[in-house]
């Protein structure tokens, strides 16, 4: 058990063996990272190992690194005694004591151009390594061990000794960096949803600068038992501190709907369909839908779909559509907060919502053939055919500031300025022609 472990967290991986060839480097870069001295705004360490090589320190290009992507860590090496043949540089990541989170990190191309067995003396080597932190790390921390092991080696009693300061089990210490969770990918049918980086025109075309940053679907998943619908769609997800965005694009060779009345029963034809369970308790939630004519309907259900919903129920929602003949049609909306309660005045919900707050919705698509009573349906998250509201197979919203990041800042100090009124995150905010309320954007009809 005890060599499991050590097998487990040993700076040597499995040998490959056979695969590809090997990565061939220019010789200007390494010539260029044969450097004549270590930068002062390294990390210093100074670690000895085996009285042959330095570890001189690091620099990391960020101070904190999200999971799922990519950072630098630029290493420095003093050679004073050659190591001679037989050895290779390890690097490996570890979370917090306790924590299962690991991973190896690749050689670098100054460890595949210029190995080991061919360091001279007096050499100063600044190793550059890319790393991609494992999409789901858990530790709040990294810790970052490296150093120098033979060949084939795959225990600690194979690594030359570094000891010392900064050292653990015959390995530097390299640094430990925080790990920004606030701004880890999110799970399987998860979404973060940045908050609108500027204003937002409702105009069909989406090319503002707060759809920037949007949460974007991939293409639309056919409803389970659902017939294939023409062409695809793909959503995108905003906000700001007045409305909840969505832009729908959807592919289609066959735009039809006939329905071009406020609350005509629209889903019988092309139509967009949004689910909002904003408390997310699977009761009590609202219908809203869009189609090619910019037509309208919205619903509030007081329970589930298992009693009517009410239709004379108004949302106030602002949309505009844009029809291309023969090749598709795009809708975008500007949903009001006060309308995802429904008529639920007292629904535990913060409008607008907080960041890091966590709803549930879907964006559904639903396609019929001109003359056709057939429809078929596909979504964001799946759905089955047999139930467009599916309230069980919703997304999880989560609500993120302009950077992505779910986990809320720190409230300013107690009389710290805050700036001129209307700045910040509340100043992103709907553009729309004053006389027009429900809907907006002009309409080609298909």
């Amino acid at each position: 058990m005890r060599r499991a472990i050590i097998l487990g967290l040993c700076a040597a991986c499995v040998d490959t063996g056979s695969g590809p060839p090997p990565k061939k480097i220019d010789r200007k870069v390494i010539q260029a990272n044969l450097v004549a001295q270590v930068p002062g705004d390294a990390l210093h360490l100074d670690v000895s190992l085996g009285g042959r090589v330095s570890y001189v320190g690091n620099k990391l290009d960020r101070p904190a690194v999200p999971p799922g992507q990519a950072a630098k860590i630029v290493h420095y090496w003093r050679v004073e005694i050659p190591p001679g043949p037989g050895w290779r540089v390890f690097a490996f990541l570890r979370g917090a004591p306790g924590s299962a989170d690991f991973m190896n990190l690749d050689p670098t191309d100054m460890e595949l151009g210029h190995p080991v067995e061919t360091w001279k003396a007096g050499e100063i080597i600044q190793d550059a390594q890319d790393f991609v932190l494992r999409p789901d790390w858990k530790s709040k921390t990294a810790t970052l061990y490296v150093g120098l092991v033979h060949v084939g080696g795959h225990d600690i009693g194979d690594r030359m000794p570094a000891t010392g300061p900064s050292t653990l089990d015959r390995a530097v210490i390299a640094r430990t960096f925080d790990v920004d969770l606030a701004k880890a990918p999110p799970p399987p049918g998860t979404v973060y949803v940045p908050h609108a980086p500027g204003p937002i025109a409702i105009d069909g075309v989406a090319m503002d600068q707060g759809w920037q940053t949007a949460a974007a679907s991939q293409e639309f998943q056919t409803a389970e038992g659902s017939p294939e619908p023409v062409g695809k769609a793909t959503a995108k997800l905003s906000w700001d501190e007045s409305n909840l965005y969505v832009f729908v694009q959807v592919t289609d060779s066959d735009v039809f709907s006939e329905y071009k009345k406020h609350d005509d029963p629209l889903w019988k034809q092309d139509a967009v369909e949004l689910f909002i369970d904003a408390d997310g308790n699977r009761m009590g939630y609202v219908e809203l839908q869009v189609n090619p004519n910019n037509a309208t309907f919205d619903s509030w259900f007081k329970s589930t779909r298992a009693q009517p919903g009410d239709e004379s129920w108004d949302s106030n929602m602002v949309t505009a559509v844009k029809v291309h003949d023969g090749i598709g049609w795009d809708v975008e909306l500007a949903i009001p907060w006060e309308a995802v309660k429904g008529r639920d005045e007292q629904m535990k919900i913060n409008t607008p919502p907080h960041v890091g707050d966590r709803w549930r919705l879907n964006v559904v698509r639903v396609d019929a053939k001109t003359g056709s009573k057939d429809v078929s349906a596909s979504s964001w998250n799946r759905i089955t055919y047999g139930d467009f509201h599916a309230l069980d197979r919703m997304l999880t919203v989560v609500f993120a500031d302009r950077t992505g990041a779910i986990v809320p800042p720190p409230e300013p100090p107690a009389g710290a300025g805050s700036g001129s009124a209307g700045a910040g995150p509340g100043s992103a905010t709907i553009v729309v022609p004053a006389a027009v309320r429900r809907t907006a954007g002009e309409v080609k009809q298909p």
